[in-house]
């Protein structure tokens, strides 16, 4: 049975902080009701480096997407537990390169330039469901597109980044999360439609949310077993954050760490540029209050030099009238 899922929609969303706040409230997430039954997915990647509107560095951004899904089930396990999500071990391998050791895949990652503005897409992940057992079926097959759907502006690294890691929830057994933003202000990775405008080279990364990861847990509860899968995968369930778990993107630390760098280095530059507007002012300052007390000084100079001749003796006038 073949189920194509993960149409991520172009679309620019405009938000204000109130109905963001109101609709994290009510974040749901379903499920596709498949799971992997080794807890070592493999995914091989195949570039299409001929191809002008391809560029090689999406080759590593489709791996670094797969990445730092484990780096935020790190974060994640840290705050909240549910630790045996750490034994989900994500192999990539490169078609031509290294494939040989990913064997037969269970995700296999393609290009093409556009979906076309019929589907608005940027990204498209089919997975196959075994009947009535809730396995997933390799290969999962991921396409992603390097322009945008009028085939007009190429994606950048960070948007590539950002589809590769929506399009990976969906093969790791996610489906379209309910709501756009989450309750700290940050994108929900894997909303239906992408919230930022592509090719915008001011474009942020995205990262899975505590309601992924809480689903992603859910799914794959069975890891937590010494003796591994057994029986059958969970059916398709949606899932929402249970009291404890505040709504939010789980970046990774080292990101957490540069964003915090980042913010201290924007503050210093701000303080040092109050500091020099504050600088230049005192110094305008001092200089009218130089230029002040000068000029009264050569006012009063002025004032002391004048020469005051007296008047006449009333005698001598007298006499000049008698003449």
């Amino acid at each position: 049975m073949l189920f194509p899922l993960g149409i991520l929609l172009l679309l620019t969303i405009w938000f204000n902080p109130a109905s963001n706040a109101h609709a994290a409230t009510s974040a749901e997430i379903p499920t596709e009701g498949g799971t992997w039954t080794n807890p070592t997915i493999t995914i091989v990647i195949t570039p299409v480096s001929n191809m002008p509107w391809f560029k090689a560095s999406y080759t590593y951004d489709v791996n670094y997407a797969i990445a730092r899904w484990a780096k935020s089930i790190i974060v994640y396990t840290d705050a909240y537990g549910s630790y045996y999500l750490r034994k989900l071990s994500f192999v990539t391998c490169v078609s031509g390169v290294n494939d040989t050791l990913c064997g037969t895949p269970d995700i296999r990652v393609q290009f093409i330039q556009s979906f076309g503005s019929e589907s608005a897409g940027l990204g498209l992940t089919s997975v196959r469901i075994q009947q009535n057992s809730g396995i997933f079926a390799a290969p999962t097959t991921t396409t992603l597109a390097t322009y945008d759907p009028t085939n007009t502006t190429q994606l950048t690294d960070t948007d590539m980044i950002n589809i590769a890691s929506h399009e990976f929830g969906h093969a790791l057994g996610l489906n379209h999360a309910t709501v756009s933003v989450t309750g700290d202000g940050t994108f929900e990775l894997m909303f239906l439609s992408y919230g930022q405008a592509v090719g915008n080279p001011r474009n942020s990364l995205e990262s899975p949310s505590t309601l992924d990861m809480y689903a992603l847990a859910n799914i794959y509860d069975w890891v937590s077993n010494p003796s591994g899968f057994s029986g059958t995968g969970h059916s398709a369930t949606i899932y929402s954050l249970p009291p404890g778990i505040a709504y939010a993107s789980e970046y990774p630390y080292a990101e957490q760490i540069q964003s915090l760098q980042n913010s201290i280095n924007q503050m210093r530059l701000e303080i040092l540029i109050v500091a020099v507007v504050a600088g230049l002012l005192l110094a305008v300052a001092l200089a009218l209050g130089i230029l002040m007390a000068r000029k009264k000084h050569v006012q009063a100079q002025i004032e002391s030099w004048q020469i005051v001749v007296p008047p006449a003796p009333a005698e001598v006038f007298s006499f000049l009238l008698l003449r």
